[in-house]
């Protein structure tokens, strides 16, 4: 049973409470809105009764006598005619606690006791069945279908005060604990998309909770991956350091560091590590990318574009000559936390990451240097994209050269 299905079968207004609109007149987002939010506030289970009660029962006269024991008791009642009526009633506003009778036109008590415990939207609603019917076998049906309680008829007006207040308690330790285990949840997500920001997109962060368990940190999985690793590196920072007072050195860093790490988030890139005037961004990491050399490749245009205006001011301001250079490799690498006990980065490590580092230290400004796995991956007529192909490059660890391929941007192209 879920509320759409309530509010397509059921038949009944609310005529007996003149403040219940027919829900069937209602959207189901209102619904559903109404639902959580109608609930009182806590401490339900006063000395004085309070609370809110829903009495379904077919016979006029029964109902009106548990209506009036528990108003006089200070609860809040509504009623419900028949198990239907009973439904719609819930799907409008959930009450702290039902008592159903058994033997009611239609659905019976035990009918509707399993659909309510069945969904999950209504399960934690303490239900007690009244009923007249003695037999063991009645009882174990009872059981069966999910309800908290049982009333014998007659029902006597202290048994039945003490038997609601009791479930209320009951219903609101539940509800407590519920909240505190909401309250962690969402503690732990909100300290795990703290974490994540630093790295990823925020385009990105929702996808990665969402494929996880949030009660999982995701920066303690190791992983192995292809991935896509770029490295940015700032040509002539060692002339900036120099030239200028280390106060703006800091704040032409920190100008160069915001363009590159907002362009990378652009191409839901992962910003991993900032050493001097470098960082490292991976593509498909942590989650797998079908266009990352593509995106990382598109992105480093866009790095070294959106910097030449930076170059032209800087140049005009201070007299100093800057640019950005580009290396990129894509490759087996492992994802994970690495660091020791009293610091931990969130890193890629393998060849891919070494070969692109050692592309970017050859690249000259406004250069991008990239490995024959990444240019086998690109389309050369999108976007006007043209790669030269330079003589094969020796790097330390490598056994021979590799082939190597230069996409020049802006002035330089």
């Amino acid at each position: 049973m879920n509320i759409a299905t309530i509010l397509q079968t059921s038949k009944y207004a609310m005529s007996r409470d003149k403040n219940v609109p027919d829900p069937g007149k209602l959207e189901l987002s209102e619904i559903v809105t109404r639902s959580y939010t109608s609930r009182p506030p806590s401490s339900l289970a006063g000395a004085k009764g309070r609370g809110h009660v829903l009495v379904v029962d077919d016979q006029d006269d029964n109902r009106a006598l548990i209506v009036r024991y528990l108003s006089q008791a200070g609860h809040q009642v509504r009623q419900a005619c028949d198990g239907e009526e009973g439904l719609a009633s819930i799907a409008f506003s959930k009450p702290d606690v039902i008592l159903m009778d058994v033997i009611m036109p239609g659905a019976s008590g035990f009918e509707i006791c399993r659909r309510l415990k069945a969904d999950p939207e209504t399960l934690d609603i303490p239900l007690v069945l009244i009923t007249g019917l003695q037999s063991k076998e009645d009882r174990v049906a009872g059981i069966e279908a999910g309800a908290d309680d049982f009333l014998s008829k007659p029902v006597y007006p202290e048994e039945l005060v003490a038997r609601v207040r009791s479930l209320m308690r009951l219903a609101e330790a539940r509800h407590a604990l519920e909240e505190a285990r909401l309250a962690r949840e969402i503690e732990q997500r909100q300290w795990i998309h703290r974490m994540f920001e630093r790295y990823v997109s925020p385009k990105l962060v929702k996808e990665i909770l969402d494929q996880g368990d949030d009660r999982e940190n995701p920066l303690d999985r190791m992983s192995r991956l292809e991935v896509v690793a770029l490295f940015a590196d700032m040509r002539g920072f060692t002339g900036i350091a120099e030239k200028l007072e280390p106060s703006k050195v800091v704040e032409l860093l920190n100008v160069f560091f915001t363009l590159i790490t907002s362009v990378a988030y652009e191409h839901e890139g992962t910003v991993f590590n900032m050493a001097g005037d470098s960082l490292l961004i991976g593509f498909g990491v942590p989650l797998p990318q079908s266009d990352s050399a593509e995106r990382a490749v598109n992105a480093a245009r866009d790095m070294i574009k959106r910097f030449q205006i930076h170059v032209t001011d800087w140049h005009n301001e201070y007299a100093i000559e800057v640019g950005l250079g580009v290396g990129i490799c894509r490759g087996d690498a492992i994802a994970g936390n690495v660091g020791s006990p009293t610091y931990m980065n969130y890193t890629i490590i393998g060849d891919a990451v070494n070969v692109a580092a050692r592309l970017m230290q050859n690249a000259k400004a406004n250069e991008i240097l990239i490995s024959e796995s990444v240019y086998t991956r690109l389309d050369p007529a999108a976007d006007g994209l043209r790669a030269e192909s330079l003589p094969p490059m020796t790097f330390k660890g490598k056994s021979g050269p590799l082939p190597v391929y230069c996409i020049r941007v802006g002035r330089d192209a």
